[in-house]
């Protein structure tokens, strides 16, 4: 999301949290937490503290494992497992996982196993990756928070339509055409692009009602 005054800082790694993480690899964020607290994806997914929060970031090398992981989690050893994390984290050095380039990685990788090798398709991962991740971003750059606007509350870029009361009408089942019928300044990809912006920046504080206790 873009806030008002708020200035980019230079090109670095692109990451992630792990909310976001869990929306493209189609985890929990629990799940992802869980991994991190075992070291499974070593100091890159550090936990980087400050006064008042503490924030962890993970790369493409960390999201690309987790979905491998999730899907050879029957067959890698833990050394299987930390051979294969450590040679994507020398992919993603040389800048293979690149969110601009989605055919940008390389076709495969042999990870030694106990009882012989393991073909691992990290281009088709990271395919699937990368065009979430893609619409992670782009979902970001069309919301917009200013204080002149519903008091700061995220928007849709363009509109005064909030966020979250788009994608609350979506899960309650609302039908896209009555969406757009209803607010003609929103298109398809704003509506998909406001339920993936909240998905990955949940609310703040528990609903009054909340669901999980009905």
């Amino acid at each position: 999301m873009v806030r008002r005054g708020q200035q980019r800082s230079g090109e670095r790694e692109e990451a992630v949290t792990p909310v976001e993480a869990a929306w493209l690899t189609e985890l929990s964020a629990r799940t992802i937490n869980a991994t991190i607290d075992r070291g499974e994806l070593g100091a890159r997914a550090r936990t980087r503290s400050s006064s008042t929060r503490r924030a962890r970031r993970l790369g493409a090398a960390e999201v690309v494992y987790l979905v491998l992981r999730k899907e050879l989690a029957d067959v890698l050893s833990p050394s299987a497992k930390r051979e294969l994390y450590e040679r994507l984290v020398v992919l993603a050095l040389r800048d293979v996982f690149n969110v601009r380039m989605q055919s940008s990685a390389q076709g495969e990788l042999e990870i030694e196993l106990a009882d012989g090798l393991l073909r691992v398709e990290v281009k088709r991962a990271w395919r699937r990756v990368s065009k979430r991740w893609v619409a992670l971003r782009r979902a970001a750059s069309l919301v917009v928070s200013d204080p002149e606007i519903r008091g700061g509350e995220p928007v849709i870029r363009g509109t005064r339509v909030p966020v979250y009361f788009v994608a609350d009408l979506v899960d309650q089942g609302a039908d896209l055409n009555e969406i757009l019928d209803d607010y003609p300044a929103l298109n398809a990809a704003k509506v998909r692009s406001a339920v993936a912006f909240a998905r990955t920046h949940p609310r703040r504080g528990r609903p009054r009602n909340a669901p999980w206790r009905t």
